[in-house]
């Protein structure tokens, strides 16, 4: 293979292999790698043998040793939505209720109460992105942030 070639199909590693960043091992070298492993081959000589880094013949091996499959795990791809009507009107309602309460609170909230599990919840950021684009904050309305609003609940002083 030429040099024209390694530039238009990836990087050479340190072991002489061509590989593109970023992109799974072709199929075919995976099944060589659990075949190997299976004849009772060591990961580094698979490793030499294939031209392959330690670190990925360790990692197919690993996946195929939990999940059975040499297939690689999707690239990119988006996460399941999580802010559904139903999140945005129970944090909504909660804001409304407790204009003061705060995103992780919040979070809390939607797992006690049954609206979210734990896979499904959505992250603090997500939360704080909703109140800020979708609900706004009572310091919109008030004129003081957040963290006013709750001082002034837990402390029962109105600051200036």
């Amino acid at each position: 293979m030429g040099d024209t070639q390694i530039s238009q199909y990836g990087e050479v590693n340190q072991l002489g292999g061509v590989f593109v960043n970023g992109r799974p091992l072709p199929n075919a070298v995976r099944l060589r790698i659990v075949e190997l492993a299976q004849l009772g081959i060591r990961p580094c000589d698979i490793s030499r043998q294939l031209r392959v880094s330690h670190g990925c013949v360790s990692k197919i091996l690993a996946r195929y040793h939990e999940t059975g499959s040499i297939l690689p795990g999707a690239i990119g791809g988006s996460k399941p939505r999580v802010t559904t009507p139903k999140v945005v009107g129970y944090i909504k309602e909660l804001k409304s209720k407790d204009p003061g309460i705060f995103a992780w609170e919040i979070r809390d909230r939607l797992l006690a109460d049954g609206i979210c599990d734990k896979y499904n919840v959505p992250s603090v950021s997500s939360i704080s992105r909703i109140l800020r684009n979708k609900i706004g904050t009572m310091a919109h309305l008030t004129g003081k942030s957040n963290f006013f609003v709750k001082l002034i609940k837990v402390t029962g002083k109105g600051y200036a």
